[in-house]
């Protein structure tokens, strides 16, 4: 691997949504040089309509990150040429919301209600096995948000909706109370948080390159855990255009605090077996698809998810 140095390869990296604050890792490695110790000129492209997954598949992205294994295992089960490389969330920090008015305390008093999403079959199955192992009868009606999840909540547009701390801050900063709902309190499987996926041509290629890639990840985030103050002003100072608000930084960083924290291993591990889990709870909600259309009835994780790359 060449040095800071040497000349530098360009990896061009997806982000799964606008910066926020849940990228203060990714941003301390950059304003860190951390990248740059390892070899690489990190480029960050434009967020726009296409998905991380999108792009990485195409090939106009070397790698990624997306929101959680329910996108990764879509995408990879339809064809898309990805492997699951690093977890730096391997909690998922989302969850289903009500507003503390609406007199909602459990899962089961969700069916019937208006679940706002983003138009997947898997949100509102989550919300329906949710009721159902809660005890509860019935299922959720969804419509697709065209406003923020928090907006429509308090809006009444709608009864339930994902959430996740950032927009959570919302609420916090107005008064409004709510009630989460977590997917893993209700028998639902563990899922993971922010991943890094690389399209397999990149990792074929450069499977050095992608070690340190990791490596500079693993050391941002672990910056993040135990320096979360200095991970938050690396992400001010590295998305300057996103005017992030420093008081959001520090609430969402004190939120998700636990989930950064890997059960599994050092930072990035992830868990063959949670992710097995989750696939095979997505194929018997009918919600895996192969390239041709049609429902998988098994998938392997294993071919797709490694851990491989993480420093050793």
């Amino acid at each position: 691997m060449t040095g800071a140095g040497s000349k530098l390869t360009t990896v061009t990296f997806a982000l799964d949504f606008l910066p926020n604050p849940t990228h203060n890792g990714l941003a301390y490695a950059m304003q860190k040089g951390l990248f740059a110790k390892e070899g690489i000129k990190l480029k960050i492209l434009p967020v726009g309509s296409t998905a991380s997954d999108a792009l990485i598949s195409a090939g106009q992205a070397d790698a990624g990150f997306t929101s959680n294994y329910g996108s990764a295992l879509t995408s990879v089960s339809a064809g898309a040429p990805l492997k699951a490389i690093f977890s730096a969330m391997p909690h998922d920090p989302s969850a289903f919301t009500v507003l503390a008015s609406s007199g909602i305390t459990s899962p089961t008093q969700l069916a019937g209600k208006t679940y706002g999403g983003y138009g997947s079959k898997l949100e509102p199955a989550m919300i329906n096995a949710m009721i159902a192992n809660a005890g509860g009868h019935g299922e959720v009606k969804q419509v697709v948000l065209q406003v923020g999840s928090t907006e429509a909540l308090k809006s009444r547009k709608v009864d339930v909706a994902a959430t996740w701390p950032d927009q959570e801050y919302e609420f916090a900063q107005s008064g409004v109370k709510y009630t989460r709902f977590l997917a893993a309190d209700y028998d639902l499987p563990e899922a993971s948080g922010l991943l890094m996926l690389a399209g397999n041509s990149f990792l074929q290629k450069s499977p050095a390159v992608a070690r340190g890639l990791v490596k500079a990840l693993s050391e941002g985030y672990r910056a993040a855990i135990d320096h979360p103050k200095a991970a938050n002003e690396a992400l001010i100072a590295q998305f300057p255009n996103a005017h992030i608000d420093p008081k959001l930084a520090t609430y969402v960083s004190s939120r998700e605090a636990k989930d950064l924290l890997n059960p599994y291993g050092p930072v990035g591990t992830q868990s063959i077996k949670h992710w097995q889990a989750y696939a095979d709870w997505m194929i018997k909600q009918g919600a895996l698809s192969g390239p041709d259309g049609k429902n998988l009835k098994t998938v392997d994780v294993k071919s797709f998810v490694t851990n491989s790359y993480l420093p050793k």
